[in-house]
């Protein structure tokens, strides 16, 4: 079920990057991901407290820790991130993060004494040399600033420092829960920027913003971050190591939606990153063969309801 759930999560994450090159690129970024964020939230809160009923409020220090998180994995990653993207190419920032098994395996061991096997030092290797190869002929032709650069960098640190944190604090709280509220608190966090920054861009209504933000809201705000939550709370190193498979669903998607060209490079790289996967343990294969199996013994096995 955890390959099942990482592949998932790895596609659908790898979509956010995908969709704002498509609809959000004349529009002002912190301003469409503010709207991205009530709305998601708004959902997530009548989801939570209105059709499901639950009681499942924050409390005491839970509040703060959800404060980090919401300002961790929502407003400086996904905020950084969608300002890079304006400045660096969907490729680079795939490529920069890539990298953020390392930042969490070093954040990992420091505060949560995990040992890293070789054996997930290997894979993570292995797989982001598969990402070399696939991003390296976008990088030769980037047009990337040093700014953009940076704001990667911000991204990355904050989704890393996240990922741990969220271990650490061992919230017991239901992950859809976690989700809504760090969505609140992210949002009401990433307001002073958008109007620092944003505050007197208008939003152009089009098909395609529409779109991307449906997609983005329903497929990466409510659907991939549960995923992430649930996988970040089993193992934040394990969970960090299915976005090394992300900037090759990207490739996939911009080839389908934007019909840029799949190449034999391309190829080369995604079969090594699913190697790498499968060497540092995130990936079992075995488990994900046997499970359309274990399905449908389950199924003739059930009595009929």
């Amino acid at each position: 079920m955890d390959n099942l759930l990482g592949l998932l999560f790895s596609f659908l994450w790898a979509s956010a990057s995908t969709a704002a090159k498509y609809g959000f690129q004349s529009q002002p970024p912190l301003t469409v991901l503010s709207v991205r964020f009530a709305i998601a939230a708004a959902m997530m809160l009548t989801w939570s407290y209105g059709i499901r009923r639950n009681n499942a409020l924050p409390r005491g220090k839970q509040w703060p820790q959800l404060a980090i998180v919401g300002l961790t994995n929502s407003t400086f990653f996904l905020g950084a991130a969608w300002l890079s993207l304006r400045e660096v190419s969907v490729g680079l920032y795939s490529l920069f993060l890539a990298t953020m098994p390392f930042l969490v395996a070093i954040l990992s061991s420091i505060w949560l004494g995990r040992r890293v096997t070789r054996n997930e030092w290997l894979g993570i290797a292995v797989a982001a040399a598969g990402l070399v190869i696939v991003a390296a002929p976008s990088l030769a032709a980037s047009t990337a600033t040093w700014h953009g650069l940076a704001l990667i960098v911000v991204a990355m640190l904050s989704q890393a420092v996240g990922s741990v944190y969220l271990k650490r604090a061992a919230l017991t709280l239901p992950s859809t829960i976690i989700n809504t509220w760090q969505l609140v608190l992210g949002l009401i966090f990433l307001l002073p920027f958008a109007v620092a920054l944003n505050g007197g861009a208008v939003l152009q209504v089009t098909p395609e913003l529409v779109g991307g933000l449906a997609w983005s809201i329903v497929m990466v705000s409510v659907i991939a971050n549960a995923l992430m939550f649930t996988l970040q709370k089993r193992d934040p190193l394990r969970a960090s190591v299915w976005l090394l498979l992300a900037p090759v669903f990207s490739y996939l998607q911009a080839a389908l939606v934007l019909g840029e060209p799949i190449r034999a490079f391309d190829v080369a790289g995604a079969a090594l990153v699913v190697a790498g996967l499968v060497i540092s343990g995130a990936m079992d294969v075995r488990r994900v063969l046997r499970t359309p199996a274990r399905l449908a013994t389950d199924q003739r096995a059930s009595p009929p309801r």
